[in-house]
């Protein structure tokens, strides 16, 4: 993936007042060359938006059309299961051993089903633990990240306990990624810089 500054660069051409004559690579080398970047990411970001709102509506009518052919398709589909049903369903009946018909173009199946237990999680919880049956209670330990990392500081590659009589221990299972600065581009067009 391009970065922004590499998208810039092979789509637009520096303004024609820029001295370019040693055929280098442009580089920004004041203030309105700077400004003039900015409204080329502004237009870049204006143009992003507009072809994500295009994209938008043309992806919705086509989602109306395919919500349409579902439905049509569903519908066919359940008149004539219901037909090979009331037709097949004597014949399962007298011959309850025979699970399948094969056709030519398909089969019909006649398939038991294992009954669904609908639960009340709490109310079987408290049951278990009324009746002492915590062998099947399942109990979850995750670690409190977001109260411990208030008590820990970094020092190098290490995570370690700034204070109390653990004060200096490495904690175990935490990895330190150093990220580098952003740099975000914020222009008066009202975007918020999250651009390419």
């Amino acid at each position: 993936m391009t970065s922004l500054e590499e998208y810039l660069l092979e789509s637009y051409e520096a303004p024609e007042d820029l001295d370019d004559t040693e055929n280098q690579r442009f580089r920004i080398q004041d203030d309105n060359q700077a400004d003039w970047a900015l409204r080329k990411i502004a237009r870049a970001r204006q143009d992003m938006k507009e072809a994500e709102e295009t994209a938008a509506m043309e992806i919705e009518k086509i989602n109306r059309w395919l919500d349409g052919q579902r439905d049509e398709s569903l519908r066919t589909e359940r008149f004539f299961t219901a037909l090979l049903q009331e037709y097949y369903e004597p014949r399962f009946m007298t011959n309850p051993d025979k699970k399948t018909y094969k056709l030519p173009s398909g089969k019909v199946q006649r398939r038991t089903q294992q009954p669904q237990f609908d639960r009340d999680n709490e109310a079987l919880l408290a049951w278990l633990k009324q009746r002492e049956m915590t062998d099947y209670i399942e109990v979850k330990e995750t670690p409190k990240w977001g109260e411990l990392k208030q008590q820990v500081q970094v020092v190098g590659e290490h995570v370690v306990i700034k204070d109390g009589p653990l004060k200096g221990e490495i904690i175990d299972g935490v990895e330190v990624v150093h990220r580098p600065p952003t740099f975000k581009v914020v222009t008066t067009e009202g975007d918020d810089g999250n651009g390419i």
